[in-house]
């Protein structure tokens, strides 16, 4: 995981934003989101980050707390303290110890199918 200096963007514990946000490239976000997150770079959620709504990205690290489908059109692990309410989608699926997953889970071909058009919608 990259530290703070490495990182392109950051949004800490006091941010609350109500709407769409996109980030280009690698985002450390421990604020809270009510509506669509999109990562075309790297997403590190630390455990004080909160989204009530989709999550979208090409590598995604979470350990906040996510209400809301995840869509990985590459890697997806949750950390220790992740605690997911609704359906996890990637290629490859990491869940740590202590992470809490209340939905499906769909990797591989079932996967592919559902993120195709998300991939396509936020062009990642």
């Amino acid at each position: 995981m990259k530290n703070k200096s490495e990182l392109d963007g950051y949004l800490g514990p006091n941010v609350h934003i109500k709407g769409d946000l996109l980030s280009e490239n690698t985002l450390r976000f421990d604020a809270f989101l009510e509506g669509t997150l999109v990562a075309k770079d790297e997403l590190i959620m630390g455990t004080e980050g909160k989204v009530r709504g989709q999550v979208v990205g090409r590598q995604l690290t979470l350990a906040g707390h996510i209400e809301g489908d995840v869509y990985a059109v590459g890697t997806l692990e949750l950390l220790k303290g992740a605690s997911i309410c609704g359906q996890l989608c990637g290629p490859t699926v990491q869940v740590r110890e202590g992470a809490v997953v209340d939905g499906r889970c769909l990797m591989g071909k079932c996967a592919e199918a559902a993120i195709g058009p998300v991939r396509q919608k936020f062009k990642i």
